[in-house]
């Protein structure tokens, strides 16, 4: 299946490179609110997720790997779950509610970092959106590399409904091709989960119900093969690990520079 036309072209890579520098330049300039300074990096994320296609031209993919990844799911799920779950379960209320599950996924990517933020945790903050990109970026890479449509753009028939209106709406306008492998949607659902956990307690496990029935409405919508759903938890997971490590060695080594150079 096609992604664009024609071969990759590194000029154009580069230019669009450019100008998003210039812009996040302008946005850093003297004058610039404290609080736009502060969720530059998260705002910047859609606009990098929008660059995606031109970056998978660029470093010269025309073709998608959707074939071998529905071979992958029909080899570990002995079928190809996106299509046939949806076959065997044909209730609408089932689908609807699945389909709504699948759009937390939008309030779910800013929750941790918001929260936060709301109340006046800015160290936490920064440390929560530190870990939110290292996840993105994991998952930019990959698609930049090892592009995946999806199932959706295989003509997967679906029951319809006002939902599942709404959410393809939602894709058709702020989705990119090639981005269905790992799902950074359950990818950044499972890091916020944890990040949750960790910054607010047993409440924060909470998340965790979204993220499971976001993951649940990713294969059963045909969205995402079931090998990016759990792609994207591993993702997620791996990820959070090493970002939290990263955070976890940064404070110690803030910490211990501040016993330094404290007064005797």
């Amino acid at each position: 299946m096609a992604l664009g036309a024609g071969q990759g072209n590194s000029f154009v890579l580069a230019v669009h490179v450019a100008l998003l520098a210039l812009a996040l330049a302008s946005l850093l300039a003297p004058g610039v609110p404290r609080w736009l300074v502060d969720w530059l990096p998260m705002l910047a994320l859609p606009v990098l997720y929008a660059e995606l296609p031109a970056v998978i031209a660029a470093v010269g993919h025309v073709r998608s790997f959707d074939t071998a990844v529905a071979n992958w799911d029909a080899a570990v799920f002995g079928g190809v779950p996106s299509t046939d779950w949806a076959r065997a379960w044909p209730a609408r209320l089932f689908s609807e509610a699945l389909h709504a599950a699948y759009a937390t996924y939008y309030p779910i990517v800013v929750s941790v970092p918001l929260l936060l933020y709301a109340r006046g945790r800015r160290r936490d903050y920064n440390e929560a959106v530190f870990v939110v990109l290292l996840s993105f970026i994991a998952c930019f890479l990959v698609f930049s590399l090892f592009p995946v449509e999806g199932p959706r753009y295989r003509g997967v028939q679906q029951m319809p409904g006002s939902i599942r209106a709404g959410v393809l709406w939602l894709l058709e306008r702020g989705s990119a091709r090639g981005t269905a492998f790992p799902s950074s949607h359950v990818a950044v659902a499972a890091t916020q989960s944890i990040l949750a956990i960790r910054y607010f307690g047993w409440r924060g496990a909470l998340l965790c119900i979204p993220t499971v029935g976001l993951g649940a409405g990713a294969v059963y919508g045909g969205f995402h093969y079931a090998v990016d759903v759990f792609g994207g938890l591993v993702f997620g997971v791996m990820t959070t690990t090493v970002g939290l490590i990263a955070v976890r060695r940064a404070r110690q080594a803030q910490e211990a520079q501040a016993k330094a150079t404290a007064p005797m």
